[in-house]
């Protein structure tokens, strides 16, 4: 696939646009498939797959035939590419990370297919994620083939036919829940074009940039969204955006480089201000509740200050605001490096308790009065204060922090269904 400053380039984005365009349109003519009762095309999925919990059983069994899923799902691009050569412009130079996010995704298939309010929501948003790739429901059956080929092919002779056809039914499954999904989104772009209006170096590895949308751009605070750059085609990735929404409708954005030729290093050292982005609809649920109780508690690790930070925009313009406790930990003091923003927010806002956390080096001064310095991580400093019953939490952040977190929380009082924070 050419980059977008070629002819190639521009007419495939624009032949997806037309495509985008010309279902709506028959849509709005009453043409084709309504895609809006889609729930309900899942609930008689789920109901035509009576053996659903067996099968989770059999997947289960055929894990260590197929482990490491991630070299499993390697095979399976090799099948694709090799029998549709043209689906190969789809996808981003690097695979990847691509098949690290799908061997994820097929764990939780197997770990949660008992839970379907947990699997539909992961497979609705993946199938909502590949509208920008351009994946059509015609797609599906190719990839399919070439995923139970790349497990025959990975298990060998221990394959049997009771693992094909319990893969088979689930990736069925799968597929029609991200088809339906995908299809109810027709009424909203896949993504939109924006420009850099500012970018600024914070640490040698992380950067801070603006972007103007072309278009309006809706999202709520505590939501992120899916960027795309013309220096890395097809390689998108997740960024939570640090802004309540604005008056000027620009998004900030809080990038941490992963490593050279990943999207985040092109992001922060090969990104300039008037360079253009895409951006993909805003997801995520980690929004405000719209009724506080005894507080509010954010703790965020690196830069999941972004996620923190737009959630504390939109607490300030509440009437009322509650009781706001805002954690931030990095490994050293450097690492924290909206600090000085934040103590100016802390000296602005009454309600708001501000408590960064390192866990190398020291701090150097004395904390003021609207903020406090500790030894330790976030998840220690929150523990150290007891009880939070009554609390909302707000989590984001590494991985590992987030649920650890999640878990003490529980255990500190806070309800399961009072704690917020996106999957990774």
């Amino acid at each position: 696939m050419a980059s977008w400053g070629t002819k190639h380039g521009e007419t495939y984005h624009d032949l997806l646009g037309l495509h985008h365009s010309m279902l709506l349109r028959r849509r709005m003519r009453g043409v084709g498939p309504d895609a809006t009762d889609w729930r309900e095309r899942v609930e008689t999925l789920l109901a035509a797959w009576p053996q659903r919990l067996a099968d989770q059983e059999v997947l289960r069994a055929s894990l260590p035939m197929v482990e490491p899923l991630a070299d499993t799902v390697g095979y399976l691009y090799t099948a694709l590419f090799r029998d549709n050569p043209a689906l190969r412009g789809l996808f981003p130079e690097s695979l990847h990370a691509q098949q690290e996010r799908f061997a994820w995704s097929l764990k939780r298939l197997m770990v949660d297919l008992d839970r379907p309010e947990v699997i539909v929501p992961l497979f609705a948003e993946l199938g909502r994620a590949h509208r920008k790739l351009g994946v059509r429901t015609v797609h599906y059956g190719p990839f399919g083939s070439a995923f139970l080929e790349a497990l025959r092919l990975r298990a060998g002779a221990a394959w049997r036919a009771e693992y094909e056809a319990a893969w088979l039914r689930a990736y069925d499954f799968v597929a029609e829940v991200m088809s339906a999904a995908a299809e109810n989104d027709l009424g909203e772009p896949p993504y939109v074009k924006a420009t850099v209006v500012h970018h600024e170096l914070r640490r040698p590895d992380l950067a801070v940039l603006h972007v103007q949308p072309a278009e309006p751009y809706p999202y709520r605070a505590g939501q992120y969204a899916t960027v795309e750059s013309p220096r890395l085609p097809h390689s998108w990735r997740s960024y939570s955006i640090a802004n309540a929404p604005t008056e000027q409708g620009t998004v900030e954005l809080h990038v941490r480089a992963t490593g050279t030729g990943r999207l985040s290093d092109v992001l922060v050292h090969h990104t300039r201000v008037g360079d253009e982005l895409r951006l993909g609809p805003a997801r995520g649920t980690v929004t405000l509740t719209p009724v506080f109780g005894a507080g509010v508690l954010l703790a965020a690790g690196g830069t999941g200050l972004a996620t923190a930070k737009a959630l504390l925009g939109e607490l300030a313009r509440a009437a009322n605001p509650p009781t706001t406790w805002l954690f931030f930990g990095a490994r050293t003091v450097e690492d924290l490096y909206d600090r000085e923003d934040l103590i100016r927010r802390a000296a602005q806002y009454p309600w708001l308790r501000l408590v960064f956390t390192v866990t190398d080096g020291a701090f150097v001064g004395s904390p003021g009065e609207a903020y406090l310095y500790e030894a330790g991580t976030v998840v220690d400093a929150v523990t150290r204060r007891g009880s939070w019953a009554g609390y909302d939490a707000y989590l984001s952040g590494p991985r590992e922090m987030v649920e650890l977190l999640r878990d003490r929380l529980v255990a500190l009082g806070v309800g399961p269904d009072h704690i917020k924070y996106d999957p990774q």
